[in-house]
């Protein structure tokens, strides 16, 4: 009989799901035996003792331990690279080019990032965003554990959020740092998803779900990581493959929640032409501009915005634009006239009329209480 020692924490849904992998395939072996610490096995077990091991490895100093028990084992974690490492792991890169493509895809103009201190894993998947987004990424760096403790010491972080031009786009490395940061935008009253943004990767349901505003996030196919994992392990067993072995698994499906939703509407018209209206609201865009870009007519269109939103093309131009200068007027000390001319107002008269209509305040009246809900 062999015994397969897993190395997990069993705290989170990647591990969990892991092991399902792991289990899927120890299944088809009459000779597997599964050992571990944790709840489902003996607390004491000695893993070193096992004939290979399958490890969630998060730092060189964990990979010299396991190294030592001179037994096969193959890293399922990707946060350190070592040459005698053998590895199957979460395609990272092409996890953080799929995070830019989806971000910038939403028509937002700046771009940040949350990572996980020195792990390869958060490395490659700013890496991936980077080529995607081509542009400044505004980043933010802690160690995994800091992000782990949820209500931990955050002034850092809210300092941070604050400092950010907004709109803009978040993609965290991870789901748990994804709430983190969503946390500290509410307690800063910053807007999710109007003015923030937020993505995560992991796609734990619990998490992403019971979050409020739901986070939206990339799945990753642990399970399959598992599987493979132990099929890579029977092969260093079996003497058919030798060394740092590393095999990569495609990510899974974006899974779109509230944080990235900027629009809800099903009508597929519609949502594309708001779509194109938060990105180009401010440059000048025209509802002849909204309609020419179109599949249908724009009377077609029109009657499409009536009905589903109660409104005109050149209303949500106008919402889009107004919302913009809120936004700078909360987060930035722009002048009134060039708040006015960066959301393509075309005086500031005319700026002043609409805002006060929507918002019931002038643009410096509601600066100022914007300010003092800060400093409240």
């Amino acid at each position: 009989m062999k015994h397969i020692g897993l190395d997990l924490r069993f705290q989170d849904g990647y591990d969990m799901e892991v092991a399902g992998g792991v289990v899927r395939y120890a299944r088809s072996k009459s000779d597997w035996i599964l050992r571990g610490q944790g709840p489902w096995f003996s607390f004491k077990e000695d893993l070193s003792e096992c004939d290979g091991l399958i490890a969630r490895i998060e730092s060189k100093e964990v990979a010299d331990e396991v190294r030592g028990y001179r037994i096969p084992v193959v890293d399922i974690a990707s946060a350190v690279r070592l040459p005698t490492l053998a590895q199957v792991h979460n395609d990272d890169h092409l996890t953080g080019k799929r995070a830019g493509s989806y971000l910038k895809g939403l028509g937002i103009e700046h771009f940040g990032y949350c990572s996980a201190e020195g792990l390869i894993w958060a490395k490659e998947r700013l890496r991936g965003y980077q080529e995607e987004v081509q542009r400044e990424i505004f980043h933010f760096s802690r160690p995994l554990g800091w992000w782990r403790a949820l209500y931990g010491d955050d002034e850092e972080l809210g300092r941070w959020l604050t400092s950010l031009p907004k709109p803009i786009a978040l993609f965290c490395c991870n789901d748990l740092s994804a709430l983190k940061v969503q946390q500290q935008l509410k307690h800063l009253s910053i807007a999710i998803p109007d003015e923030c943004v937020i993505l995560g990767v992991d796609n734990e349901q619990l998490v992403c779900e019971l979050a409020n505003p739901s986070i939206s996030s990339i799945q990753i196919q642990c399970s399959e990581i598992g599987y493979q994992a132990s099929r890579l392990l029977d092969e260093l067993l079996a003497g058919t493959v030798e060394g740092a072995v590393r095999r990569v698994i495609e990510p899974g499906a974006l899974v779109e929640r509230e944080s990235t939703r900027l629009v809800s509407e099903n009508d597929e018209h519609v949502s594309k032409a708001l779509l194109l209206i938060k990105a180009r609201a401010t440059g000048g865009l025209t509802a002849s501009d909204v309609a020419s870009s179109a599949t249908i007519c724009r009377r077609a269109l029109e009657i499409r915005f009536q009905k589903i939103l109660g409104s005109t093309i050149w209303k949500e131009i106008t919402k889009a634009k107004l919302g913009h200068a809120a936004t700078l007027l909360k987060h930035t000390t722009d002048s009134i006239e060039q708040i006015s001319e960066a959301c393509g107002f075309g005086s500031t008269n005319r700026f002043y009329t609409l805002f006060k209509r929507t918002y019931r305040t002038t643009p410096q009246g509601y600066r100022n209480r914007e300010r003092g809900r800060k400093q409240g």
